[in-house]
């Protein structure tokens, strides 16, 4: 697992961060940096922010930062960077440290930096989410009239999320733009405001824009099984809210920023949008909001992920939460059937060690367990479940010839056996019976959600124990650091 610090000293012009990796076996850090990045502006919102590693890092060895950094623009208090880095190996410990500037953009203020970045599952491009500029109410200097950043959608790629082909070269002249414009494929949908295909008509709009009217999403995630984009936008006074962009889309989304504060009028602007908006999926209220469970108030949202971890009961649902009020919750979405359904899970998630202050992210490993990372007190833990897909004796969320193994191993232990051990039924013996389980669930995959969802599964008899979240404490490290999903192989 990887971690990347914002960068030390704090609140400098010229600080030095570093990417760093975790044992999860151990909960241990690596004492020689991943990679060390220099020249970081960390004043304010800004430092390393981003990170993303190529869907074929295994053969490529790429992977992507996104950060903070001083420039040469007069009218800018710093610009954000998207870079793409290398290893020498996929199993490398350390990376090189050249790189390729992918995209930037300037910055009229230190807040709103967004930064998270991500490939989407279903298409392969990198998604980037920049906030609005900074300024309140997306106005005053840096931010255009009359419309505000986010809601411009012509030379400005303030409040959007882009998205950018990082297999091709669109600008051979360019040094500081190493990227295509994703264009209509047979596989998938070109950028709303792009031509249909190189030298076709250009309508109006950024290239690079996917979406927009959007104010600071710091953190998003993709659902890895369904593709569906899940963003997570900090609000200024009224509501914070999670938008949801199905995997199916073929973006444009206007998310209503700055004439909109999640489902509700910013009473600070006015104007017309010049699209209807799109809801959030959910939204929340401050605290102090008459009439409101405090429980599901808050001041800073942000974004988390969609679980496909090993447990069944869990599939499908969102994880995500508020930083200033230390808050997780569970947002269960709604079917043919059920409504929508947010959970909070404080109450639920007991640590086994420590006090943990300032959420403010969650990430997943390879096979899908979350991971929560406290910025204040500089811990990360992982959300630990009790239940497994019967069969899936190694807990990594498929049921495979891998767990056949096992159970081949353990064949014939009569009494304390686990399902580690290849028990599938919950005796304590590994037997004819486990192999029966075993066979029955064969096939079954967290990612393959035609074949159950946390609505449908039915654990097996003698499996069906109450769910017990907890957290574990995997380390406790006290510089400013955000953790982030790795590739497969190195998570």
């Amino acid at each position: 697992m990887f971690v990347i610090e914002r960068g030390s000293p704090e609140w400098s012009e010229n600080a030095t961060a570093a990417v760093r990796v975790i044992d999860l076996t151990t909960g241990e850090l690596q004492e020689t940096p991943y990679l060390t990045i220099p020249g970081v502006n960390n004043i304010g919102e800004g430092g390393v922010l981003g990170l993303a590693f190529h869907p074929d890092f295994q053969n490529n060895h790429k992977f992507y930062l996104s950060l903070t950094a001083n420039d040469d623009d007069p009218d800018s208090v710093f610009s954000e960077y998207i870079r793409e880095y290398t290893a020498p190996s996929a199993n490398a410990t350390t990376a090189n440290p050249e790189f390729t500037p992918i995209i930037s953009w300037a910055k009229p203020d230190y807040a709103h930096n967004a930064g998270w970045i991500g490939f989407g599952p279903n298409d392969g491009y990198l998604y980037l989410m920049s906030g609005d500029g900074g300024h309140g109410d997306d106005t005053g200097p840096g931010h255009v009239e009359p419309t505000g950043n986010a809601q411009d959608i012509t030379d400005n790629l303030l409040g959007k999320v882009l998205r950018v082909d990082v297999n091709r070269d669109d600008f051979p002249n360019d040094n500081a733009r190493n990227y295509g414009i994703p264009y209509d494929t047979a596989q998938s949908p070109g950028n709303p405001f792009a031509p249909d295909a190189p030298g076709a008509e250009d309508p109006v709009g950024d290239n690079e824009i996917w979406a927009y009217g959007l104010r600071n999403p710091f953190r998003a995630g993709f659902d890895r099984a369904t593709g569906d984009l899940w963003i997570g936008d900090v609000g200024q006074q009224q509501r914070e809210e999670i938008n949801r962009q199905l995997g199916t889309s073929t973006g444009g989304e206007n998310y209503g920023w700055r004439i909109r504060e999640g489902s509700l009028d910013n009473p600070n602007t006015s104007g017309d949008l010049p699209v209807t908006p799109v809801e959030p999926i959910y939204d929340y209220a401050r605290p102090g909001t008459a009439g409101v469970d405090q429980n599901f108030t808050g001041i800073t949202v942000f974004g988390g992920i969609a679980y496909r971890g090993p447990d069944p009961e869990l599939q499908g649902n969102y994880f995500f939460g508020d930083t200033s009020l230390n808050r997780i919750w569970m947002l269960k979405p709604a079917t043919e059937t059920t409504p929508q359904e947010v959970t909070f899970l404080n109450p639920q998630l007991p640590t086994d060690e420590g006090w943990p202050l300032g959420p403010v992210a969650l990430s997943e490993d390879a096979v899908g367990n979350i991971y929560i990372t406290y910025m204040y007190t500089g811990e990360i833990y992982r959300i630990v479940t009790d239940k497994l897909m019967p069969g899936d004796f190694n807990a990594d969320a498929k049921v495979d010839e891998a767990d056949l193994a096992i159970w081949d191993g353990g064949f014939g232990i009569t009494e304390g056996a686990a399902a580690a051990n290849g028990d599938a039924n919950g005796d304590g013996r590994v037997d004819s019976a486990d192999y029966l389980i075993w066979q029955r669930n064969f096939g079954w995959s967290s990612l393959n959600v035609s074949r159950g969802t946390s609505s449908t599964v039915i654990p097996e008899p003698g499996t069906g124990v109450l769910l017990a979240c907890g957290a574990i404490r995997l380390a406790a490290y006290r510089r400013r650091a955000q953790l982030l999903d790795g590739p497969a192989d190195l998570a």
